[in-house]
C-alpha cells in the first residue's frame, strides 16, 4: 500500500486559498456571499507594468535561479532608501511569490520555528513539512499595535531548550497578517537584541510593509541587520499576487545562506518567469505615477480597514483600529455567552456559523495559531470592485460612509451580519438591510 505523508499532522488546503475558492464555487451557483476570509488586493494593476509583461511576453528564456542581474540591482537600489542594504552586505534574491522564499528560509536554517501568535496562516504549515518545531510565543494586540513581550519571547526560547527543542528561527510579519497591526521601533529593537544575543534568524516577513498607514516602513534590520532575512514582494502594494513575484533581501553575514537558497531554488522553482522579471522592473524606478498609485491603495485600505474596525466596536466586539495591511482581527469575547446559546464555542463554529447563516466568509483564528475556545477571526476589506473604488478616489470622491455605500457595499452587509449574529441593538447603523439568511449555505 502507498502510504502518503501527511508532515506529522492532517495536511489540507492552506485556509486562505480554501476560503477563496469555497467564495468563487458559491458565487458561482448564484448565492449572496460575503467574502471576507481572503486578502487579495482587489485593485488593478498599474498600466506600467501591464505594458512591460506584453512587451516581454515572447521572452521564454530560463533566466538564473534568484533572479536576472538587472532586476536584482534595480531592486537593491529601490530598498536601499528604505533599508540600510547594500550589495557589499546583501544580497537580493527573487522567487515566484514570497511564500516560497519564507519556505526556502526555513529550508536553509537548521533549528525550530519561533511563532508568534497570532501569525499568518502558512509559517506553521511550512515548519512541519520540513520536520520542524513550532514554538508558539504570546502576543498582545491593541490600538498602540502587535506586541511581542522580549521576556516572553526569551522566557519561550529557554523553556523550549529545556526540553531539547532547537529554536534557531523566528518569523516577525508587520503590519501583520491577520491583525492589520505593527510593531514600533523601539520594540523591534527589544525583539533584535534577543535575537541577536540567542543567534537567531529572523526572517521578517515585510510584505505589507509599504502599506503602513502613517507611511513608516519599519524593519527589524536596522537593528539585527546581521540576524535579518527580510522577504517582500508585489502581491500586496502593487496588487500582483497572481503574477507570482516575491524576493528576498539576504544578509551577507551569514556565511553561505545566499548560496544555499540559490541551490534550493535551482531544484524547485528553477527561476521566476521571465516576462513577469522584466515587467516588474517598473515598480522598482520610482515613477511618480506608481508611488502616487501605491499611498492611494494604502489610503482606501486604511479607511475601509479602520471603518470595519470601528463599527465593529459600536456593536460591543473587541477590535483594535488597523495600523497597515487590510486587515482587522476581532475578539467576540464579549458575547461569548450570547454565541453560547447559538451553539457556537469556537472560532472555527463562530465562521460556521456566520456562513451558515448569512453568507459571511472569514477564517478562524484556529488557522493563525490560535487556540479554539480564543474567539477571534480576521476579516480583509478588500471584497469590492477594486477598479470602481480607485476610480471614484482618484476622481475627488471623499472617503466616508457614503462612498463605501456606493463603491463598497459589502463591507456595510457584513457589519450587518455581525451584529445580527451578536443580537446587537444597532443593527441599522450599516447600510442595507441584510436579507441574506440561508441555512442552504452549510453544505459549504
Amino acid at each position: 500500500m502507498i502510504e502518503l505523508n501527511y508532515f506529522q499532522q492532517n495536511f489540507e488546503l492552506s485556509p486562505t486559498l480554501a476560503a477563496n475558492e469555497t467564495v468563487n464555487r458559491l458565487r458561482a451557483q448564484g448565492r449572496t456571499i460575503i467574502h471576507m476570509g481572503f486578502g487579495q488586493a482587489p485593485f488593478p494593476i498599474h498600466e506600467r507594468l501591464t505594458k512591460g509583461l506584453a512587451e516581454h511576453a515572447g521572452n521564454n528564456k530560463y533566466l538564473p535561479a534568484i533572479g536576472v542581474d538587472e532586476l536584482r540591482e534595480v531592486i537593491m537600489s529601490y530598498y536601499s532608501d528604505i533599508l540600510d542594504v547594500n550589495p557589499e552586505t546583501h544580497d537580493v534574491v527573487v522567487a515566484p511569490g514570497s511564500k516560497l522564499i519564507l519556505f526556502a528560509a526555513q529550508m536553509a536554517v537548521k533549528g525550530d520555528l519561533l511563532m508568534p501568535v497570532p501569525s499568518w496562516v502558512s509559517y506553521a504549515p511550512q515548519a512541519h513539512m520540513l520536520g520542524t518545531e513550532v514554538i508558539k510565543v504570546p502576543t498582545r494586540l491593541d490600538d498602540d499595535g502587535y506586541h511581542i513581550d522580549p521576556y516572553s519571547l526569551q522566557q519561550a526560547i529557554d523553556n523550549a531548550r529545556e526540553q531539547g527543542f532547537n529554536p534557531n528561527k523566528i518569523i516577525l510579519n508587520y503590519p501583520n497578517n491577520p491583525t492589520g497591526l505593527t510593531i514600533s521601533d523601539p520594540e523591534l529593537e527589544a525583539i533584535a537584541e534577543v535575537c541577536v544575543k540567542n543567534d537567531i534568524l529572523i526572517i521578517s516577513d515585510e510584505i505589507y510593509g509599504l502599506l503602513s498607514y502613517d507611511g513608516i516602513y519599519r524593519s527589524v534590520s536596522e537593528f539585527a541587520p546581521k540576524h535579518t532575512l527580510v522577504t517582500t514582494g508585489l502581491s500586496k502594494h502593487m496588487a500582483l499576487g497572481g503574477w507570482r513575484m516575491g524576493l528576498a533581501i539576504v544578509p551577507k553575514a551569514i556565511n553561505g545562506l545566499t548560496s544555499l537558497i540559490q541551490s534550493i531554488a535551482s531544484e524547485t522553482w528553477s527561476c521566476v518567469p521571465s516576462p513577469v522579471q522584466y515587467a516588474v522592473m517598473e515598480a522598482y524606478k520610482r515613477h511618480k505615477d506608481v508611488e502616487q498609485y501605491i499611498q492611494d491603495c494604502c489610503e482606501i485600505y486604511s479607511y475601509l480597514g479602520t471603518y470595519i474596525a470601528e463599527g465593529l466596536r459600536k456593536i460591543g466586539i473587541t477590535c483594535a483600529l488597523p495600523q497597515g495591511a487590510f486587515y482587522v482581527y476581532p475578539n467576540f469575547a464579549p458575547y461569548r455567552e450570547a454565541l453560547l446559546r447559538k451553539g457556537v464555542r469556537t472560532s472555527e463554529e463562530l465562521v460556521s456559523y456566520l456562513l451558515e447563516a448569512y453568507g459571511l466568509v472569514s477564517l478562524p483564528g484556529t488557522a493563525f495559531g490560535e487556540e479554539p475556545e480564543v474567539l477571534t477571526m480576521r476579516l480583509s476589506c478588500c471584497d469590492c470592485d477594486g477598479t470602481e473604488v480607485l476610480q471614484a478616489y482618484q476622481n475627488g470622491e471623499e472617503l466616508n460612509a457614503d462612498f463605501v455605500a456606493r463603491h463598497a457595499p459589502n463591507i456595510d452587509l457584513g457589519l450587518k451580519a455581525f451584529a445580527a449574529c451578536v443580537d446587537a441593538q444597532n443593527v441599522e447603523n450599516f447600510g442595507t438591510v441584510i436579507s441574506i439568511r440561508t441555512p442552504a449555505l452549510v453544505d459549504a
